[in-house]
């Protein structure tokens, strides 16, 4: 095989209809788990597993942000060249401080308003043409929006 078998949309824990349609893959619980936690072992506490710090999903074809089960005590999120059209389900990240949503498909900044601890955000190389800077958490200090429209 050439890489790690993905089981199909019907393991994914949430169908959406959307799963079905497209060719990318849906940000989940399990890809999380999969992808971010270190392996079991004996001498580590399972809370140090289920909390990392931050998780990084770059570069994993990812078309949509799927609802997570749970609140995540994740700090960091990086979704850089990815396939996301749409900015949405990051409920489950409320301490969020940093989020990188570059080189992917967003067309509008949008769902970040309750991310009231987030400071940076990159959403540059998007397809974003107008911004709305009430979309925008009161806490951001850093935005970049390099390479897109409305720059």
């Amino acid at each position: 095989g050439s890489g790690p078998r993905w089981p199909g949309p019907h393991h994914s824990g949430f169908p959406t209809g959307r799963e079905q349609m497209s060719r990318g893959v849906t940000l989940t619980d399990s890809l999380i788990a999969m992808r971010n936690l270190p392996p079991l072992r004996p001498e580590s506490r399972s809370t140090e597993l289920l909390s990392p710090c931050a998780i990084r999903l770059d570069r994993e074809n990812i078309c949509a942000i799927g609802r997570l089960q749970s609140p995540l005590e994740i700090h960091s999120l990086y979704l850089q060249q990815n396939q996301i059209e749409k900015i949405e389900n990051l409920g489950s990240f409320p301490n969020l401080q940093f989020l990188s949503l570059a080189g992917n498909r967003i067309c509008r900044v949008e769902n970040l308003q309750h991310l009231q601890h987030l400071r940076a955000l990159d959403l540059s190389h998007n397809l974003i043409q107008t911004l709305d800077p009430d979309e925008l958490p009161r806490s951001l200090r850093l935005l970049n929006l390099m390479g897109n429209e409305c720059t």
